[in-house]
Formats: structure tokens, C-alpha cells, sequence
């Protein structure tokens, strides 16, 4: 009966910011959720491109994954995962920092999560979006952005619009496999449009990040390094974006087709944990 009611009742989404971001209120993630339901909050996560569900700490790692395999086959680890869910990752991030390498590659040294990005854009096929949860916090500090990336395409001009409609770029997970000690030989690199189309939208959206996207495709280095150097900024402009603030037990997801996402690395020796499960995506594709 409580099911039936609450398939019954529009969800309540609170916007967080002018341009990405919205929270979500009375919802449990650890309860089976109705087809109605579902089908409400993807019209919520196309709308608002970041969602938040406060108060979900309570979640297992088996209904965190049960949560997010409703939106898509999960990608899994390598490793063990989370309590032998091998498509939940553990994220520990902070403690004493080591040493800079003054010898590192210049990719490897780009391979961080503070900085603007779109998750593993490298691949050929990349996540439509992540499922990240807060397990520990630092007591300050930590926050996460997101830059809408439909308003960065669409608030270019229409000359620079019209010429980067036909570019494609090239993305490289070389500083990737370095970063996790593996042969930078064997890493995926793609090319992809730098405008793509989203696929359940229809509207298109910048795709080039400064961690994974190398080169234009068919410009000069001096070209290509110009160009992307603009659009780099540009998706950034505070404009476009939203900051959350993480309190424990939040879960948020992100539309990586349409959005970058920095996290403020702020908190100096403190620790930050998190679990995150990712849903594979489809072939970046411009219409």
C-alpha cells in the first residue's frame, strides 16, 4: 500500500543552483522503487542534470548497486569492490601527502579529481553518469562542483558553434594507467566528437575535458592547444555551475554526457571516503 501511494506522489526537487543541481526530498534509495517512480526521477536527472538525495547513509553497498542498476549496466572493478560488490569503488582520498615526483609524466600529473573533467572520456563508450555516496567526511572542506556543459555550448556564438559542430577530439587514458601502475601502452584512446548529442535530450553539449582530451583532430598543435584552451575556461565559467557541500550519507548522480565535475581537494590530512557505482554509457555521437 505505501508503495502504491508513494508511485502516486510526484517527488519534491528543489533546485540548488541557476544552472545545474537539484535536491531530492522523501525518498528512500534502500526501498524498491516503482517503474512510476523511476520514470519521474529520470525526468528529474535530464532536467537538472545533478541530483542529491540527502540521508541515505543508511544504504548497504548491495542496495547502493541495487539503486543504480536501475539506471544501466554497471561498470566493475578489477578489485574486490565494496563487501563483494565488485561495481562499487571505494574512494579514500586525503592523509599525508607524499613527495612530488618531479620526473612524472605531464598526463599522469593531469590524472586528478581537481580538476575539471567528464569521467573516463578516454573510453569508447563512456559512463552515462556515477552514484556517489559520502561514507566519511573531513570536517571542513571536500565540496564538489558541476559545470552545465548544454549552457557552455549554447552561449557561444553562432560562428564558433558552427565550426565546432564539425570537430572531433582525441581522448587518451594514458595519465590514467599511469596513475594506477599500469602500462600506459594499453590505454584506451578514442575520438569523439567535441559537440556532442545527448541521446534521451536531443541537445548538445560541449565533450572536451583537460584531465583525458588531448587534441583536436586535424588542427595543428598550436591550433588545437589555442581552441581547447578557450573551452576549457569557458565550460568552467561559475555561471554554469553548481557547488555542493556534502553532509555524510549523501548520494548524488551526475549526467556525465552533459556535465564536468571538480572535486576541491581543500582538506589537507584530513580523510574523505566515498562509494561510487558508474553506469556504462553508449558511442558520443553529433546529430
Amino acid at each position: 500500500m505505501t508503495t502504491h501511494t508513494q508511485a502516486l506522489t510526484r517527488l519534491e526537487a528543489i533546485p540548488q543552483a541557476g544552472s545545474l543541481g537539484a535536491r531530492v526530498k522523501g525518498i528512500d534509495l534502500a526501498a524498491p522503487l516503482s517503474d512510476y517512480t523511476l520514470a519521474e526521477l529520470r525526468q528529474l536527472f535530464l532536467a537538472h542534470l545533478v541530483l542529491v538525495f540527502p540521508g541515505q547513509g543508511h544504504l548497504t553497498p548491495a542496495q547502493h548497486v541495487a539503486f543504480a542498476e536501475r539506471w544501466g549496466e554497471l561498470q566493475r572493478t578489477d578489485a574486490k569492490g565494496v563487501e563483494g560488490q565488485s561495481e562499487l569503488v571505494k574512494l579514500a582520498t586525503g592523509g599525508p601527502k607524499k613527495p612530488a615526483d618531479p620526473d612524472m609524466p605531464e598526463t599522469q600529473k593531469l590524472a586528478r579529481a581537481d580538476i575539471w573533467h567528464s569521467d573516463q572520456s578516454f573510453e569508447a563508450t563512456p559512463p552515462v553518469g556515477s552514484f556517489l555516496l559520502a561514507r566519511m567526511l573531513p570536517p571542513r572542506g571536500g565540496d564538489t562542483m558541476f559545470a552545465n556543459q548544454y549552457l557552455a555550448y549554447e552561449t557561444l556564438s553562432a560562428p564558433i558553434r558552427a565550426m565546432l559542430d564539425g570537430l572531433r577530439a582525441v581522448h587518451s587514458g594514458d595519465g590514467f594507467f599511469r596513475a594506477i601502475g599500469r602500462d600506459p601502452a594499453g590505454a584506451p584512446v578514442n575520438i569523439h566528437p567535441v559537440v556532442r548529442t545527448h541521446p534521451e535530450t536531443g541537445r548538445r553539449a560541449l565533450f572536451v575535458n583537460r584531465i583525458w582530451t588531448r587534441r583536436i583532430d586535424g588542427l595543428s598543435d598550436a591550433e588545437s592547444s589555442m581552441l581547447l584552451d578557450f573551452l576549457y575556461d569557458h565550460a568552467a565559467q561559475p555561471e554554469f555551475t553548481f557547488r555542493h557541500k556534502w553532509t555524510e550519507g549523501d548520494l548524488l548522480m551526475w549526467d556525465n554526457r552533459c556535465t564536468l565535475h571538480y572535486a576541491i581537494n581543500d582538506y589537507g590530512n584530513e580523510t574523505r571516503v566515498m562509494h561510487r557505482a558508474t553506469v556504462l554509457g553508449d558511442k558520443p555521437y553529433f546529430l
